[in-house]
Formats: structure tokens, sequence, C-alpha cells
């Protein structure tokens, strides 16, 4: 992918992201997380930190499959070899 490409889209990324924060900074609500209740936390900040843990949930379920699907290729390659 293009450089300008990736970076004209983070720009968009990153102006949407300060352009929700903006918007919503007087916005508090209240967090019920089971035992706990935090009171008056900023909206952007609940948004954006159920955004990075979303990306981590991702990211772990996606290096589990990653790592199974590097050990197949390992062994695809070892058999190859094996046969050579």
């Amino acid at each position: 992918m293009k450089v300008w490409v990736r970076a004209l889209s983070f720009l968009a990324v990153a102006g949407l992201s300060f352009g929700f924060a903006a918007a919503h900074a007087s916005e508090r609500v209240t967090l019920r997380l089971g035992v706990v209740t935090l009171r008056s936390v900023s909206l952007p900040v609940v948004v954006f930190a159920a955004v990075l843990m979303g990306m981590i949930a991702v990211f772990l379920v996606g290096l589990r499959a990653d790592l199974r699907a590097r050990e197949r290729l390992q062994r695809y390659r070892h058999a190859l070899e094996d046969r050579e």
C-alpha cells in the first residue's frame, strides 16, 4: 500500500477521533462493572478504552490462529525438505 494512503487513513481516523472527543468531552457516564461502579467518567474515555480492549482481544485471538498457521507451515516445510 502506498505511504500516502496510509498517512491519509491515519489522519482521517485521528481527525474523526479528535472530533468525537471534542464533541462529547462534557458528557459524563456511570459505569457499572459488576462489583465496581465508576461515576462521572468521561464518555470519550469509555469509548476509547472499549475500542482499545477490543483491539487487544482481536490481537490475542488472531495471535493464537497465527501461531497455529506458522506451526503448520513449518511442519509442511520440514516435510518438503525430507522429500528432497
